[in-house]
């Protein structure tokens, strides 16, 4: 009997892990973050007041700030192009006048555009998962970014951690608690559970069976899940390199 019902224990964990396992190859997240950064080129109270006047090739400029857009893929997919709705590009609105686009060195591909007088966009086109491009303009004012709506299933969001604020953020960050973690903690209890049982059995033999008993069946659970754990791992394996074999990398 208890046989069966670790067989059957083991069959359901197994077929769990393969169903959310084939979920997830047959419905990979696809997801686009963007980033904003922007920096005044003249210091706030540098006291120079109205006598300071910059113009760029003849143009005034009362405001300028040099704008740093970063758009990448933080999905585990490519993104179609027929995901672009009615072939409309993706379209950051910065909410200021575009002065001048800095140049940056680009690759192949995909890649941010300035649209002037206010706009850099995005055109419709195959994005692969490992998808960024960076563009540098000089504006005059302060930018308020829009982004329209153009991919319907495909979410688009803002990431607004600054470097220092990133690396402060991972510096305090807690030991992630993994299945594998779990489990191994666990066989790590029935053990010592059933060493504890050795120790009590040269004492009373009757109260060290059912501490033994439980610490065993507890190690038999651990292991079955690592052996699971391990199963989807492997699984996840096999799935990027076929992958990588057929070129979506």
């Amino acid at each position: 009997m208890g046989i069966e019902l670790l067989v059957s224990v083991v069959g359901i964990i197994i077929a769990t892990v393969i169903s959310v396992w084939t979920y997830r190859k047959m419905n990979p997240k696809r997801q686009l973050r963007y980033r904003i950064e922007a920096s005044p080129l003249l210091a706030a109270g540098a006291g120079a007041g109205d006598r300071l006047t910059i113009a760029l090739e003849g143009r005034p400029v009362t405001a300028p700030q040099i704008v740093t857009l970063s758009l990448w893929s933080s999905g585990r997919a490519d993104i179609a192009s027929s995901a672009f709705d009615a072939d409309i590009s993706l379209t950051f609105d910065l909410g200021t006048s575009i002065v001048e686009e800095i140049p940056t060195a680009t690759d192949a591909g995909p890649r941010l555009e300035v649209v002037y007088p206010d706009k850099v966009v995005l055109r419709p086109a195959l994005i692969h998962r490992k998808f960024q491009s960076t563009v540098r303009v000089i504006v005059d004012g302060t930018p308020n970014i829009q982004v329209n709506r153009v991919l319907p299933d495909i979410d688009v969001l803002r990431d607004g951690f600054s470097e220092t604020t990133r690396a402060i953020e991972t510096s305090r960050k807690r030991i992630k608690v993994t299945p594998l973690l779990v489990w191994t903690g666990l066989l790590l209890a029935g053990t010592a559970g059933l060493v504890v049982s050795f120790v009590m059995s040269g004492f009373d033999r009757q109260a060290y069976l059912p501490v033994g008993g439980i610490s065993m069946l507890i190690m038999m659970i651990a292991l079955v899940g690592i052996i699971v754990v391990g199963i989807y791992r492997f699984f996840r394996w096999v799935g990027r390199n076929i992958e990588a074999r057929s070129g979506l990398r």
